[in-house]
């Protein structure tokens, strides 16, 4: 009976300690941040952003790396007016389109915020990762949006953070 009790707890230890190496989206109802561009209202602003992503660096050596877990955060900072996000993509460092996160336009209303996250385990970012971000909002709009990606990850047994913030591109 022991044998058959240790066997199942070290089961779900296994199990549990597996992880998910699929993008994680944050944030309660996604339905109600959604739209279809036809219910886009009209915008003046019309904005890109670049923001690096290191998913690792090296370390010590040029053949020693340590992995980070990215996180893309969007901050609408605005108190009365919404932020229409149009594009959000993740490169790798030869430039290759790895994920594009939404199909339809994501809408941050005043103070709301989200994040997505890049988890540690992958690892096909490399070390000149980035994001794009293109997002439209209305002319009176008097705070644009705050993007920024913040990675974290150890060596050994120190753990670190950084953060990127994201650098408009011009046209």
């Amino acid at each position: 009976m022991r044998q058959l009790i240790l066997f199942l707890v070290c089961i779900s230890i296994f199990t549990s300690c597996q992880h998910d190496k699929e993008i994680h989206l944050h944030f309660d109802d996604m339905d109600a941040l959604m739209i279809n561009k036809a219910e886009l209202p009209d915008l003046e602003i019309h904005k890109s952003v670049y923001v690096p992503a290191y998913s690792n660096l090296y370390y010590e050596t040029d053949v020693q790396k340590t992995y980070f877990t990215v996180t893309l955060s969007l901050r609408n900072i605005s108190f009365v007016d919404s932020v229409y996000f149009e594009r959000i993509e993740f490169y790798d460092s030869e430039g290759k389109l790895l994920r594009s996160f939404i199909d339809e336009i994501l809408v941050l209303r005043p103070m709301e915020s989200i994040e997505y996250i890049i988890e540690s385990p992958d690892k096909k970012g490399g070390a000149g990762a980035n994001f794009i971000v293109s997002y439209a909002a209305r002319a009176t709009i008097k705070n644009l949006p705050y993007i920024e990606a913040i990675m974290l990850g150890n060596v050994m047994n120190h753990g670190f953070g950084f953060s990127s913030p994201g650098i408009e591109i011009k046209d």
